[in-house]
This record gives C-alpha cells, structure tokens and sequence, in this order.
C-alpha cells in the first residue's frame, strides 16, 4: 500500500486519511474503505472505522475496518452484475441493445428495450414498496415480486427524461435468468466474478444458501428500532433488530436476496476487480475484437435530454452538483449505492475511485455521506 504522496508540498494521502476519518468521528459512518486505482498501480487504500455503532449489533461495534470488511454494496450490483452481464451477452451475440423485453416479463404488454431499461429511460416508476400495502410481500417471494413490478404502470413515455427505476433493473434481472437458465447469482459468479479471480471477494448473499463470507466481516447496515416504520414488518420476519449479513434493500429481500438492482457484497479488491476489467476493456466472456466497442457502446452518454446516464452506468453532473463535483473529467462513468458506496472510473486519468460506506447505520436519514463523497473524490483525483 502507497502511503506517501506529496504533490506541491501537499501530502495528498495524510488529507485523504484526514477526510475519512474526519467522515467517521463525526458521524457520517461508523466506518469506510476507499481505494484509489491509477495508471496500473494502487495509489491509496485506507480503513477506518468500526462495522457498527449501535450497541444493538454487539460485538461489532468494537471491530475495525480492514481492507477484507464486506460492504452491502446496494446499488453497485446495477453496474457490477447486471449491467456486466448484460454486455458480456451484447458481446457474445446473445443480445442487442434494440432487442425487447421478452413477452413473459412485458409491463402490460408493453416491451421497453434494453437499451431504454439499461438507460433507465424506458419511463418506468423509481420504486415501490412491494413488502407494504396493497402488496405486502414477505421474503423469498421472487416470482411475485416480478409479477407486481410487471402490474406498475409507466409513468412517462419512454426516453422523455430518465427515471432512475430499480423497478427497470428487477426486470433486466429477470432476463438475464431467462436467458443464462441460471440463477443471477449463479450466472454472476460463473461469468463475472469467478473468471476474473473475485468469487471469495464478491457475490450475492441469497437467504437460501450458506454465506459466502464470514459473518465477523461483514459490516451492520440499518438497526431497525424507534418509531415504527413501513418496512419494519419485513424485518420482523427475519427475525432482524439489526441489518447484518442480510441484504438492506427491502424489495431485495423479497427476491431472496438475489436481483437485478440489489444483493450484491463485497471487499473493496472485488469491487476493483470488476472496475478494473471495465476500465482496460477486458470484460470476461467478450470476444477480444469486440472489448473496445462494448467499452464504448456502454459508456457513451444517453440521448435522452437532461440525462447523466451510460447503459448501466450513470456520468458526472455537467453542473458539478453530483457526488464526484468537478474532480472527475465528463467521460468518468460510475454508479453510487444507497447504503454508502460508490465507484466512478476515468478513463481519461486511467483510474478507479472506490468509496465503501454504511452509512445507513444505524438510520438510513443519516445524509452526511454526501459531503464525504465530494470530499473524497476532491482528494483522491489529486493523486
């Protein structure tokens, strides 16, 4: 690990030491990884921390992070699993951008296409709670879940503006598992993380299977206590006062831990493993002559007016109001997760920012991650 770095007299590591762990003794987490990636070689990596806070999870209140801490990475699946999966697919010639959604999975009778839905501009909704009412779900309820988000009726007129739709992302899932026969995290482990030497630091944590990490590792996300909330109840049927090696996305958890916009874990190395084969173009199962193109084809900016969105993956704000400001150059392509990570990659500078957090314990109102991703990135795009 690189602990020096002084540019102008300004040793840039001690500053990125002094935000993150400024970020923990203030409260913004109860602790953090980041990694900074650049021109082939690690130029920072930093713990600080503890896995919990809240005297609710115990024991892990008193252990430290270390760089093998397992994050709830949330929305990072978006980028990590599906939309890596979906390219590998583009590449082998399994699927094209222009085809439709397959006819078992259409919205009522609507067909949005994969680009639209990887753009997230199909005009789908954001969200829903399908674990409350009128649908009140439980866990493990895969099949009903696609059913309900199939019955959710648009809300614009695709590529009009973007919607950022998890719902969009349930769906691609859903392909994907029709398309491979497999599971996502099956299909994910033996496309995505296994070929590229990640499986022991990356993967879905499915309720119905053994964890694939040891549960001391693994940092506690939301502790469900106080006023009662709407998805508390789904919580009640785990059996769960704390959120710790179960995933926090509730309408995940209906998908058994497993889906298209959710689920995945992980260290910051499995995060870098898969950032690392998008920003060198050698995404596994694509052909060689095809890895450039895919590298293009899926980090060129929407069309869709007033969007920041690649396929998948989501660009800077023009206007420097996003979680990266103005550090990053506007062909840097990355996605944030709701639990308090985040990963942006720039192929102008050749490198990777990593940002693992959970910062939504032990209360997912706790807003301060983000002027620590700002900080962060200010920071780390000085190395």
């Amino acid at each position: 690990m690189r602990r020096s770095g002084k540019i102008g007299g300004v040793d840039v590591i001690a500053k990125l030491d002094e935000v993150l762990r400024g970020a923990v003794e203030d409260g913004a987490t109860p602790g953090c990884v980041a990694l900074v990636w650049r021109d082939g070689a690690q130029r920072y990596l930093g713990a600080h921390g503890r896995l919990a806070s809240h005297a609710a999870a115990g024991a892990l209140a008193s252990k430290p992070v270390t760089p093998e801490t397992v994050y709830d990475l949330a929305s990072l699946t978006k980028v990590l699993a599906t939309t890596t999966l979906i390219a590998r697919s583009v590449g082998r010639g399994q699927l094209a951008l222009e085809h439709e959604l397959p006819e078992s999975l259409a919205i009522d009778g609507y067909r949005p296409s994969l680009r639209d839905l990887l753009e997230h501009a199909a005009g789908l909704e954001a969200h829903r709670e399908f674990f409350f009412d009128p649908w009140s779900l439980g866990p493990a309820r895969r099949e009903a879940l696609i059913e309900a988000v199939r019955r959710v009726p648009p809300a614009t007129a695709p590529r009009t503006r973007a919607i950022y739709s998890d719902l969009g992302f349930l769906l691609l899932g859903a392909w994907l598992e029709q398309l491979g026969g497999e599971r996502l995290d099956a299909l994910f482990v033996e496309h995505v993380a296994g070929p590229l030497g990640a499986a022991g630091q990356i993967g879905y944590l499915a309720l119905d299977r053994p964890p694939v990490f040891e549960r001391e590792r693994i940092a506690a996300t939301e502790v469900y206590a106080g006023p009662v909330q709407r998805w508390h109840g789904l919580r009640r049927r785990l059996d769960q006062r704390v959120a710790h090696g179960v995933v926090h996305d509730d309408n995940c958890v209906i998908s058994t831990g497993v889906a298209g916009h959710a689920g995945l874990f992980g260290t910051v190395a499995g995060v870098l493993a898969i950032a690392r084969a998008w920003l060198e173009r050698r995404l596994p199962g694509v052909p060689s002559w095809a890895q450039g193109h895919m590298g293009e084809l899926f980090t060129t900016a929407s069309t869709v007016p007033g969007s920041t969105r690649r396929l998948g993956f989501d660009g800077p704000a023009p206007d420097g109001s996003g979680s990266t400001g103005t550090a990053l150059a506007s062909g840097s392509f990355g996605h944030l997760g709701f639990t308090g990570t985040s990963l942006w990659i720039d192929p102008d500078r050749q490198a990777i920012y990593v940002l693992l957090s959970n910062r939504v314990h032990p209360s997912r109102d706790n807003q301060a991650i983000l002027a620590l991703r700002r900080s962060f990135h200010e920071q780390a795009c000085a190395l």
